[in-house]
Order: structure tokens, then C-alpha cells, then sequence
């Protein structure tokens, strides 16, 4: 499903763009990178206000497309602040798959106890 190497790839690409005042400043890039992920959940936040017209100054100003949009950034944003601190692709994809294993188990024992009752 995701291309380790393009994860590995992306995540240099991140490295490199960093400004010249942080390169040697490995602490501020961890905060960065962990930082994006709020921004990113943010801008999903706000198109969920303008898919909702939460907003009665603004009303309806995005779309499902632009929400399901946002959430992907926020994804993919958490899996390179994750590489960035793994420097391994095939780490932070068996991370990822062991949340999900850990997340549908705690699923599986949750409805054997709801048909249990």
C-alpha cells in the first residue's frame, strides 16, 4: 500500500529544505516536524467548519473532497514526522501496521464483551 521508498525519499526531501538556521539544530527539526501535524490536523478542522457552515459569517466555503483532502495531509504528515525520527521506512510501516493489529484486537475484544452481555 504505501512505497517505503518513496517515504524514505520524501522524508531527505523534508531534511534538505530545512533552513540553514536549524540544520544543526536537530531538536527544533523534531519539534517542527511533530508541530506540522497540529497545523495540518488544523487546516482539516477548518475545512470541516466550512463543509458544515459552522462559520455563519463565511457559510459553506469547502467541500468533502477539500476535508478528506486535509485529513490525508495529516496523515501523511505523522508518517514523515514519524520517519524522521526512524530514518527507516520499513520501521515506521511496521509501526504502522502494529497500531492497526493493536486498534482492531481492542475492536475484536470489545464486541466478543458487547455479545457477551
Amino acid at each position: 500500500m504505501l512505497d517505503p521508498g518513496k517515504i524514505s525519499e520524501i522524508d531527505a526531501w523534508l531534511d534538505e529544505g530545512v533552513d540553514l538556521g536549524y540544520k544543526e539544530q536537530p531538536l527544533a527539526q523534531h519539534w517542527a516536524r511533530v508541530a506540522k501535524v497540529v497545523e495540518e490536523a488544523g487546516e482539516a478542522v477548518d475545512a470541516l467548519i466550512g463543509l458544515t457552515a459552522q462559520n455563519p459569517r463565511k457559510g459553506f466555503y469547502a467541500s468533502e473532497d477539500d476535508l478528506l483532502g486535509e485529513l490525508a495531509d495529516v496523515a501523511f504528515t505523522a508518517i514523515f514526522a514519524m520517519q524522521h525520527f526512524t530514518k527507516d521506512s520499513a520501521r515506521t510501516l511496521a509501526i504502522l501496521e502494529s497500531k492497526l493489529s493493536y486498534i482492531h484486537a481492542r475492536l475484536e475484544r470489545v464486541s466478543r464483551e458487547r455479545e457477551a452481555k
